[in-house]
């Protein structure tokens, strides 16, 4: 029956070391940054091998005469001090695994030879020691290899332990410190208690002492030992497990770090683009109502400074003569201000307009580069984007931003930056136009008026000063007939005259897409018609609202408008005019009709010479006119322009 039990005890003894041995090779072949994941080989090696040693012993109870009872005692005898070396190995590699010895530890370097020394004090020992020597080589055996191995790898766990403190791995930390006490009771258990052999400790601290002070055999309490030693040292693995999860807890945060910053940094980037559409859109519907040029320039460079984050930022241009670029604004964090013609001597700028290529400093200053000395801020540039502006090809000036942080200019802030001369310069150039057409229109106002007062006040002047002439002649004579009718045709005269006169000043005042808009200026005008004529004048409309016309169409539509009832007022002899106002899809149609004599086509009757000129103003607007007369059915001017 003992042998029995002893059998089962060496079993589960040699069980134990088995499955330690198997769970610590199989993590070890994972890969880990733990010190002590590079001494798990030798930890594994350690108890496969003394598995073989109580399996040994086990078989050796079952068949203790048997054919292979001396086998047996010999692996016993050689894989005892083996497994025993492993251990050692273990522990030693476990300590200088764990970092620097303590202060107090500083003379035990020479751990790293013990190894060896145990070795060959083991040697000499079994060498000098007389039979049996199966019984010595074992005493020796625990008390040299296995027991300072014991030592050692609780020593190695609990340098283990004390290293992970600052780790979020408490759990296995805390196993590890089971591991060394587990240890240190294996070291009791089996390497103290020895056979009884002679002298010494052996002799009263061995199995059979053990057996009669305890009434149980020692190998239970390495049994027990063992045991402690397989569940510590496999819970203690959940170390590499924790560690993987936290590796994998920092790498997921990471991963949502740079989610997180590639999300900021995409909506940062959609935010700048957002801020440059809506600012380009902004000066380009400013540029669309032909705001102040000077204005234009100013927003344009302060939208520069804030877009590109820069400390200031200016526009210049070429004088009359291309020698000197004079600042025609400057804008800073404080806002946008005239550049009160400051002459731009920079040699960065002044190279960059003469190479008429858009460029940034330093990045593409060619060596030696100059420092740039900005003098609205008063301090050195540390980075710039300068763009200049092309007006059909030609150099008219520049646009420059910089900033002091050495922040270099990137290729989108100097992308940005053109896009904006380009703004800058369409402004010039609308202005430019604008004061083109503003003299163009003066001048045809002028000649249009020329034309009038010649055709109708200058021609009565004349008549008036003949008549003049012929009333001086009828005056000294007695026929008081003919000079009465020669006064009243000449009064009839002014009166045309005056009233030629009072509608020009009419159409001069009446307002041409301004703030009244196209429906109220014909209004105001036909109502004055009205009343200077005696003819009876209306409009009709059915317009929603201001009708989106350009205003050159605009302009010209009123003055065929004026041109028409100017003809109704001379030739017509009517009683009743309308202006009518229709949108006709995509067209605005307008019509005046009058019920006065009417005309045939056919004929070229005095006095409507100007309706060729009234058929070029509507088609030079893209539009078209059409009459409809007849004698003595009165008269139809209908007109067609396009909307916008």
């Amino acid at each position: 029956m003992v042998t029995i039990h002893m059998i089962t005890v060496y079993f589960l003894y040699g069980l134990c070391f088995f499955a330690m041995g198997l769970a610590v090779g199989l993590e070890a072949r994972r890969g880990s940054t733990l010190p002590l994941a590079r001494q798990l080989p030798w930890l594994a090696a350690f108890a496969l091998t003394h598995s073989l040693v109580e399996w040994a012993e086990m078989f050796r109870l079952i068949e203790p005469a048997g054919p292979a009872s001396g086998a047996l005692s010999a692996a016993h005898t050689v894989f005892l001090p083996l497994s025993a070396v492993l251990l050692v190995r273990f522990g030693v590699g476990l300590i200088q695994e764990a970092g620097p010895l303590p202060n107090w530890l500083n003379l035990l370097p020479v751990v790293i030879i013990v190894p060896g020394a145990l070795l060959l004090t083991y040697g000499l020992i079994i060498a000098i020691t007389e039979p049996p020597l199966e019984i010595e080589a074992e005493i020796w055996s625990r008390y040299l290899l296995y027991f300072p191995g014991c030592v050692l790898a609780a020593f190695g766990f609990v340098r283990q332990w004390r290293g992970l403190r600052r780790a979020r791995l408490s759990r296995a930390r805390n196993l590890m410190l089971g591991a060394a006490l587990a240890f240190i009771l294996n070291a009791f258990a089996a390497g103290l208690v020895v056979p009884a052999a002679g002298p010494g400790a052996a002799a009263w601290l061995n199995a059979q002492t053990w057996l009669a002070w305890t009434g149980w055999p020692v190998e239970a309490l390495r049994l027990i030992a063992a045991l402690a030693v397989t569940v510590f040292v496999v819970w203690a693995l959940d170390v590499f497990e924790g560690e993987r999860s936290l590796a994998l807890t920092v790498l997921q945060g990471q991963q949502q770090q740079a989610q997180r910053v590639a999300l900021e940094t995409q909506s940062a980037a959609r935010q700048a683009a957002e801020q440059w559409t809506l600012g380009l859109v902004n000066i380009s519907r400013r540029i669309a109502r032909l705001e102040d040029v000077d204005g234009l320039l100013a927003a344009i460079a302060q939208l520069a400074q804030r877009l590109l984050r820069s400390d200031a930022a200016t526009v210049a241009l070429w004088n009359d003569d291309h020698t000197r670029l004079i600042t025609k604004c400057i804008a800073t964090t404080a806002g946008a201000s005239a550049g009160d013609d400051l002459v731009v001597t920079s040699p960065v700028v002044l190279a960059a307009m003469a190479a008429g290529q858009p460029c940034r400093y330093p990045e593409d200053v060619p060596p030696p580069v100059p420092a740039w000395l900005c003098p609205t801020l008063r301090q050195e540039l540390g980075a710039a984007a300068i763009v200049p502006l092309l007006l059909e090809g030609q150099v008219i000036g520049g646009m420059w931003a910089g900033r002091v942080r050495p922040e270099a200019m990137s290729t989108a802030d100097l992308t940005g930056l053109e896009h904006l001369a380009d703004q800058a310069v369409i402004a010039i150039q609308h202005s430019l136009m604008a004061s083109q057409m503003q003299s163009v229109a003066v001048m045809g106002e002028r000649s249009r008026i020329a034309r009038e007062m010649h055709d109708g006040l200058a021609q009565i002047l004349g008549y008036l000063s003949l008549e003049l002439q012929r009333l001086e002649a009828l005056a000294g004579q007695p026929d008081r007939v003919a000079l009465v009718a020669a006064l009243r045709q000449a009064r009839q005269r002014i009166q045309a005259a005056h009233a030629d006169v009072r509608e020009n000043i009419a159409s001069l005042r009446t307002t041409l897409g301004g703030e009244l808009g196209l429906l109220p200026a014909l209004q105001q005008y036909i109502d004055e018609f009205g009343i200077q004529t005696g003819i009876e004048a209306s409009l009709a409309g059915d317009l929603a609202s201001h009708p989106p016309l350009s205003p050159l169409a605009e302009a010209q539509l009123v003055r065929v408008i004026q041109e028409a009832l100017t003809n109704v007022r001379k030739h017509a002899g009517a009683q009743t005019v309308q202006v009518r106002v229709a949108r006709r899809d995509h067209r605005l149609e307008v019509q005046v009709v009058d019920d006065g004599c009417g005309f045939e086509q056919t004929a070229s009757p005095a006095g409507h010479f100007g309706l060729k000129t009234m058929r070029e103003r509507i088609e030079n607007v893209g539009g078209n006119l059409s009459i409809e007369s007849q004698s003595g059915a009165g008269t139809r001017v209908q007109m067609w322009v396009p909307l916008v």
